[in-house]
């Protein structure tokens, strides 16, 4: 996992809780970095999966919610941080539909070595389309999270109806989406 998703963790921990919250959640994750990641750099996914069970262990909350308002904030944090081409699009229909090819592309480009999920978005109309998502990591919950994200940073809101899922056997994640414009 990117460093930079781990320095997004830490800043949703501190606009979210505070720094003490966040000492506790290192210390009590025992992780090999000791908390101290750089944004280029790789860290065992093992690290941001031990991080995210504690620190919703530590607001009591449940993980999958976590999960969630975690990629929600994601999103806004990759986009004043991350790969410049995020903010080349005018909605997030477009974003998804070039994610692969333009965005991780030039992830890569930049980080040989990063792991990227892949996405794959065919669109049914100008409002609805289907999501394909597939990772290792599974972070499913995290990648709907982006979604809402993406959709509230182009002034959207998005419906998600979840119809595989890889923590429920199946192969990859699909979503049916349908966004709607708020305030054209």
């Amino acid at each position: 996992m990117q460093g930079i998703i781990f320095n997004a963790l830490e800043e949703f921990v501190l606009e979210n809780a505070d720094m003490a919250t966040w000492n506790a959640v290192i210390d009590k994750s025992q992780v090999a970095s000791k908390g101290v990641y750089t944004s280029g750099v790789n860290y065992d996914d093992s690290e941001i999966v031990s991080l995210a069970t504690q620190l919703c262990s530590e607001l009591s909350i449940p993980l999958e919610d976590g999960l969630k308002l975690f990629g929600e904030f994601l999103f806004s944090f990759l986009m004043n941080n991350g790969p410049i081409e995020l903010g080349q699009y005018d909605n997030a229909q477009t974003l998804l539909e070039n994610l692969d090819s333009v965005v991780h592309r030039d992830v890569k480009r930049l980080h040989p070595d990063a792991y990227t999920p892949f996405f794959s978005y065919e669109p049914v109309d100008k409002e609805t389309g289907k999501l394909t998502y597939f990772s290792r990591r599974k972070l499913c919950m995290v990648a709907e999270g982006l979604l809402k994200g993406a959709a509230k940073h182009y002034g959207q809101s998005v419906s998600l109806n979840h119809s595989k899922c890889m923590h429920q056997g199946a192969d990859k994640c699909c979503w049916d989406i349908k966004f709607e414009q708020l305030n054209p």
